[in-house]
């Protein structure tokens, strides 16, 4: 039988592909790889955005006792990083700019990560029971897949 993960697994499981995306990309320095990787991220997190939109954020409102203004918060974090993605996105990939881009996007990533571990996965793990939050991953896994 597969293992199909809930929602806070395959949450986690999307920002450690981010940061293993960072991690190649800082590695190489080869320009094409370099925009192939940074494309792959950009791509990746705006899926990842979406799957919270529509996953995860309707059962913080609906579960947690403030959580329409965790989904404001989180909202706003995500505007400031998809306007880290579009910045590298127009940038040269072998360029400083697009390496600073890069770390800040990776801070604001690592950021997005710890709030939302103390903030959110916590207080829905223990809000939530296991059977829930494996039909809320599979729900977040259409949007990763499909967008």
């Amino acid at each position: 039988m597969a293992h199909h993960p809930d929602l806070l697994e395959l949450l986690t499981d999307e920002r450690a592909e981010a940061e293993r995306l960072v991690a190649a990309y800082e590695a190489t320095r080869d320009p094409q790889r370099r925009a192939a990787l940074a494309a792959e991220l950009a791509t990746g997190l705006e899926r990842h955005a979406l799957a919270e939109g529509h996953a995860l954020h309707p059962a913080v409102r609906r579960v947690l006792p403030d959580g329409d203004r965790l989904v404001t918060a989180a909202r706003r974090r995500w505007e400031e990083t998809a306007a880290t993605v579009r910045e590298l996105r127009a940038v040269e990939p072998d360029s400083a700019a697009a390496r600073q881009r890069m770390s800040a996007l990776l801070d604001q990533v690592r950021e997005h990560a710890a709030r939302e571990e103390a903030e959110v996965f916590a207080p829905l793990r223990a809000q939530l029971g296991r059977r829930e939050l494996r039909a809320l991953g599979a729900e977040a896994a259409r949007w990763l897949t499909d967008g």
